[in-house]
Parts: structure tokens; C-alpha cells; sequence
């Protein structure tokens, strides 16, 4: 059961919530009358927003990995809204703002009102707007929401792996920490967000386990590879490339010992 539900969130990864390069994209229609202002850098520091709502608010972190999804997905749509939003920040952040709402709604148990915002945005935004973009994006995404997370994907392969089964309970503390750090960071950067959620978990958990030393690294690897390379994950060198991008936004080595 665990192994279907990977393998179906690997294939959902590849079609229905299949990601895409929306600014490189629009980059190349950009004319001289719809100049392109909204930038990478511009994303990130919409996500941190986001994270540092769900910290406010004592939310799960995964929420904000949910809510960009959604986030990404629409901006993807060509749609007179996506052009606009990559064009007007404004616009763009109540994108966010309505796609936040609606993953707190979908993965928080809370009872929560669009008013938050408001205040939030310091009456940058209405009830109204936000719930007219919200709506926005269910019908632009044609109701698809629940597109697969990188920490998901981890999680089942360590279900199949039987982790805690072999690592001691503060190693395995350990590692769960490290992957969701890099997950956490993949979310704000937008070079990692375009990638398949399961090249980023396949790439967090080696970065993680060549921390480990000794026997538990060892005994860990030999369990994870056939586990992993039985599915239809991304070829060594996109891993590889995805590896060493989770390494420079987290700023971390894989020697343990540094």
C-alpha cells in the first residue's frame, strides 16, 4: 500500500501537478509594452512571508511547501491573471496571500477567516479580494490542490526504508530535522521549487544520510537505494545537480565532521 502511494504521487508529480519554468516562460513574450518585473528574488521573499505567518501563527511549516505549490501551479496557467501577476507585485502577493489562506484551510485543523489577511496587509488587500483570488485559484487549478510535497515523498520512502527501525532514536531525530531543513529551503528557491518534490527528497535524504558516520550510514544507504531507484524517480545527474543546489541554499557540507 505505502509503495502504491508513492508510486501514484510520482506519477501525479509528472501530469496533473507537473511543474513548470513560469518566469522563463513569460520571459521569453516579454515586449516592450508588458515589461517583466517580478523576479526569483521577489518569490522568496514572498515564501518567507509565508513562513513567518505560519510561525506566528504556530502552524506546521508544510503548510507554506502546500501553499506554494498552489502558488507555483497557478502562475504556470496562462491566464490573463498569471501575466498580470508577474507583472504587477501587488498583485502577485495577493496571489500568495489567497494561496496561503487556502492551504491553512486545507492542512491546518483551525478555523480561520480571510480578516487575518486584511490585517496582515495592513488593509493593503479586502475580504473580498482575497476570496475572489482564492476562488481564482481553485477554478484556475481546476480544483487539483493536492499536488505531492517533497517532505511527503520523504516520508513514505522512510516508511518503505523502516528508518526507525535502523537508526538509533536520536539519529533518526537527527535526520528527519535535516531533511526537512533542506525541504523548507527548496521551497524558497526557485530553481529547486520547478523540480519534481520527488528529485528534491531524493536529493535532501542522501545530503542527510552522508552526515551520518559509521555503521548507520551504511546501513541506511544499503537500505534506502533499491527502495528509491525502484520508482520512476529523475536520472543521477538531475539528483546530482539537485543535490548540490540544496548544499548552497542551506549551506551545508555533507562532511559530518565539519
Amino acid at each position: 500500500m505505502e509503495a502504491d502511494t508513492l508510486s501514484l504521487m510520482i506519477d501525479q508529480e509528472q501530469s496533473t501537478y507537473r511543474r513548470k519554468d513560469y518566469l522563463y516562460a513569460l520571459e521569453q513574450f516579454k515586449g516592450s509594452d508588458h515589461p517583466i518585473i517580478v523576479t526569483a528574488s521577489d518569490r522568496k521573499q514572498l515564501v518567507d512571508w509565508c513562513f513567518s505567518i505560519v510561525d506566528t501563527c504556530a502552524f506546521r511549516r508544510e503548510t507554506v511547501a502546500i501553499a506554494v505549490d498552489l502558488f507555483d501551479r497557478f502562475l504556470s496557467i496562462p491566464s490573463n491573471a498569471a501575466r498580470q501577476a508577474l507583472r504587477n507585485r501587488s498583485e502577485l502577493q495577493l496571489i500568495a496571500i489567497a494561496a496561503l489562506y487556502l492551504a491553512i484551510k486545507m492542512n491546518e485543523r483551525v478555523a480561520f477567516h480571510s480578516n487575518f489577511f486584511v490585517a496582515a496587509s495592513c488593509g493593503g488587500y479586502t475580504v473580498k479580494d482575497i476570496e475572489s483570488t482564492e476562488l481564482n485559484i481553485l477554478t484556475g487549478l481546476s480544483w487539483y490542490l493536492h499536488g505531492p510535497t517533497s517532505l511527503q515523498v520523504i516520508m513514505h520512502i522512510f516508511s518503505l526504508v523502516g528508518v526507525d527501525s535502523i537508526l538509533a532514536i536520536d539519529t533518526t531525530h537527527l535526520l528527519y530535522d535535516q531533511v526537512q531543513y533542506q525541504t523548507e529551503q527548496a521551497v524558497r528557491d526557485y530553481i529547486l521549487s520547478i523540480q519534481r518534490p520527488s528529485t528534491i527528497a531524493v536529493a535532501a535524504i542522501f545530503n542527510a544520510v552522508e552526515r551520518l558516520t559509521g555503521d548507520e550510514r551504511i546501513k541506511l544507504f544499503t537500505a534506502l537505494v533499491p527502495v528509491i531507484f525502484q520508482f520512476d524517480i529523475a536520472d543521477t545527474n538531475t539528483i546530482s545537480d539537485a543535490r548540490d543546489r540544496l548544499m548552497m541554499v542551506t549551506d551545508i557540507t555533507t562532511d559530518a565532521n565539519s
